[in-house]
């Protein structure tokens, strides 16, 4: 057994390193490791709620770098071809989300996409909590693909596909359900549920642009304006 015990991440002063990248480089790499402990440069939280919000990102970056595993394990094993991070695109409007997502919740777009620094005083920030709550909603938007591919019951590749889906769409609906829990505990009026339907209207605006580019732009930009147009009404149909 391979095992790296003295990793930084950007949560430490001295790299800038996303840990989804470090995890990647590891399952990776010519010498595959089978564990690596990240030990940072700072003291971890010791307040409940703030050790609770560290706990739900650092799970959430989990999940999404064991799902990216998943899925290029299974392209590996299809296609006979190692798959690297390197090879990986990253679309142009899976950019524009990750700018939106950062917009409001810099802390979840930190640890999914590299894009900043996480510091404790971006989570301890007063709506932070509520920001992020209301992105984690949204997520489980490939759920109807998910759900399709978790069905497939033939044997051989699909039978691996079912295998490798049913795993994904599991965490997805528990990614969107603990984000409309904690909404339910942090929306107390009028200002704070109509601050969450913004960002949960925005950020799905873009995911809904994200999945036509990955699917060859089924939908032209007169659909995607009618349903956005449908989306904000049902929100506030003024």
């Amino acid at each position: 057994m391979l095992v790296d015990l003295h990793v930084h991440t950007l949560l430490s002063s001295d790299s800038n390193v996303a840990p989804e990248l470090y995890v990647e480089a590891a399952a990776r790499g010519p010498r595959r490791l089978d564990a690596i402990c990240f030990t940072e440069h700072r003291l971890f939280p010791t307040e409940a709620d703030l050790d609770r919000r560290y706990a739900e990102l650092t799970e959430k970056l989990a999940d999404e770098t064991r799902h990216a595993r998943l899925v290029m394990d299974l392209l590996q094993e299809i296609t006979g071809k190692k798959i690297t991070p390197r090879q990986l695109t990253w679309l142009p409007e899976d950019r524009k989300l990750a700018r939106v997502r950062a917009k409001y919740s810099k802390s979840y777009a930190a640890l999914l996409h590299g894009s900043d620094k996480l510091n404790t005083r971006e989570i301890k920030r007063r709506d932070e909590g509520l920001e992020r709550a209301a992105i984690t909603l949204t997520e489980g938007g490939g759920g109807a693909l998910y759900q399709v591919c978790a069905k497939l019951k033939k044997n051989g590749v699909e039978r691996k596909i079912a295998s490798v889906f049913r795993e994904i769409l599991r965490d997805e609906v528990e990614h969107k359900d603990s984000g409309a829990r904690e909404l339910a505990r942090l929306i107390r009026g009028q200002n704070a549920y109509h601050r969450a339907a913004q960002i949960i209207r925005e950020v799905s605006k873009q995911r809904l642009r994200m999945r036509n580019e990955q699917f060859g732009f089924p939908l032209t930009e007169n659909q995607l304006m009618a349903l956005e147009s449908r989306a904000r009404r049902s929100v506030d149909p003024r």
